[in-house]
């Protein structure tokens, strides 16, 4: 492969989002180029079947050793391919709603800007990606969001530029530091290595900061339960689904490498950030009465458990926390989906608001129940087997944090299961409202048969995805 097939993969959804500006059937061109960006990113996973992992690569530096250098792993095609799987998901969802063409563009910018992120090895061409995925989210909330979308999307874009600044200065003062002890000029991440010291400390705690508010670390976090109770259902999904992966791909792709025995050191430190997001986020999420905001607030955990064993630096815990990254994008996105779909019926998102649900809407009640018992980590679906595998990396270092880790599996059970019984097996609620909600479509239902087939797929046999990811993350371990 060369860098002109990853560049098409990046290109592909750009040119699209183009096309969908002008073309009065803009929900036809973003499926079509959603679509075929998913399928070309299946053609590009070929290759890591085969363990040809590393794409060589040969760039003529720019000024300052700023170079257009592409590069792909396990870990960033698998990225790749759930940005792609996802969007392609969003626009059916949103397939019935009257939106403008510049809706369905922004999710073609979107997956192209994600896709830049997943693929850059050039440090500048990573931040160029990272900022340009700010743009179409700020619009996909704050024009087609809520009633409280503005205020949501201009929250969304302080929180995240704030953040870049700090990504920023740490980048020009690691390549400046870089440049003063070796006299050369590079961004490229593979050659990057970071000072020692406090000059080492500082630059990582700069970087570190930025990848923090994506992740989100409280108290940092904020500004996403406003951004997921404001931003449209597909939104919704892409937010939780791939925005938030971006700030523990940022620990995986920049700090661990650049920073490989300072992060050692700082890992009692990390796992204390990442245990406080797990505990933290499930007790808002036990305190929530609208259903959207419960599940934002789930993703903090989450999030936070994806980095707890990300940290440990093991075999286990780096394999887990990937893992896992990919599950939450699976399963989040479809309990998104489905309160989307609940409030497109019934316009309300309150526990308190529905009842009895399954004699309605028996489907509805299935899937968003299995999306539930994955996101609680049932054995046999997808969300038990990174989080079982995370626990065992975090086991082999610092074994005291496994009590959070465990708390917040059922911490998680304590906050789901019974919101789950509230909205759907409970007899209270308004019976007005419960009475108008009808069950899911054959589009609404393919879409989740999909989603909750890739759950329980991945719970039984995750060994392919787990191959996927091994060669980057276990060459990690070995440096």
């Amino acid at each position: 492969m060369s860098q002109g097939w990853l560049t098409l993969f990046w290109v592909l959804p750009a040119v699209g989002g183009l096309i969908a500006l002008i073309n009065r059937q803009g929900r036809w061109t973003s499926l079509v180029f959603s679509l075929a960006t998913a399928l070309y990113g299946l053609l590009l996973l070929g290759p890591a079947s085969s363990g040809a992992w590393h794409v060589p690569v040969s760039s003529s530096s720019l000024a300052f050793g700023i170079s257009y250098l592409l590069d792909c792993d396990g870990l960033s095609l698998s990225l790749c391919w759930l940005t792609a799987f996802l969007t392609v998901v969003c626009v059916i969802a949103s397939w019935n709603k009257d939106f403008s063409r510049g809706y369905w563009a922004a999710f073609l910018f979107l997956e192209s800007a994600l896709i830049g992120v997943f693929l850059a090895r050039d440090l500048f061409l990573f931040f160029v990606f990272w900022e340009a995925v700010l743009i179409p989210m700020f619009f996909i909330i704050g024009l087609w969001g809520m009633e409280g979308r503005r205020h949501a999307a201009m929250k969304f874009f302080l929180f995240t530029f704030f953040g870049s600044i700090f990504l920023l200065l740490g980048s020009i003062a690691l390549v400046t530091r870089h440049h003063a002890a070796t006299g050369v000029w590079t961004w490229d991440m593979v050659a990057l290595k970071g000072p020692s010291g406090t000059a080492g400390i500082l630059i990582f705690a700069a970087m570190a900061l930025g990848f923090a508010v994506k992740i989100p670390l409280v108290p940092l976090h904020t500004w996403l339960p406003d951004a997921h109770t404001e931003a449209p259902a597909a939104g919704s999904v892409m937010l939780a689904g791939v925005l938030l992966k971006m700030g523990v791909y940022g620990f995986l792709r920049v700090l661990w490498p650049v920073f490989p025995q300072l992060s050692l050191e700082l890992m009692p430190w990390l796992m204390l950030l990442a245990g406080v997001n797990v505990v933290y986020g499930a007790l808002c999420a036990m305190a929530q009465k609208d259903l959207k905001r419960l599940i934002a607030y789930s993703s903090v955990a989450h999030l936070g458990f994806c980095l707890l064993g990300v940290v440990s630096r093991t075999p286990e815990g780096l394999l887990g926390g990937s893992l896992q990254l990919l599950n939450h994008g699976i399963t989040t996105g479809a309990l998104f989906l489905l309160v989307g779909f609940l409030y497109d019926r019934g316009h309300r998102r309150g526990l308190g608001d529905y009842g009895a649900l399954y004699k309605r809407a028996p489907w509805l009640t299935f899937f968003f129940g299995f999306a539930t018992m994955a996101s609680v980590g049932l054995p046999g679906l997808n969300g038990f087997v990174g989080e079982f595998m995370s626990l065992i990396g975090v086991a082999r270092v610092l074994p005291r944090f496994v009590f959070v880790g465990v708390l917040g599996v059922m911490m998680s059970a304590a906050y789901a299961l019974p919101a789950y019984q509230s909205v759907f097996w409970d007899a209270e609620g308004k019976a007005s409202v419960s009475a108008i909600v009808t069950d899911l479509d054959r589009r609404e239902a393919g879409l989740l048969w999909v989603l909750c087939g890739a759950m329980l797929a991945i719970g039984l046999y995750p060994a392919p995805l787990l191959r996927v990811l091994e060669p980057f993350l276990l060459g990690l371990v070995s440096r």
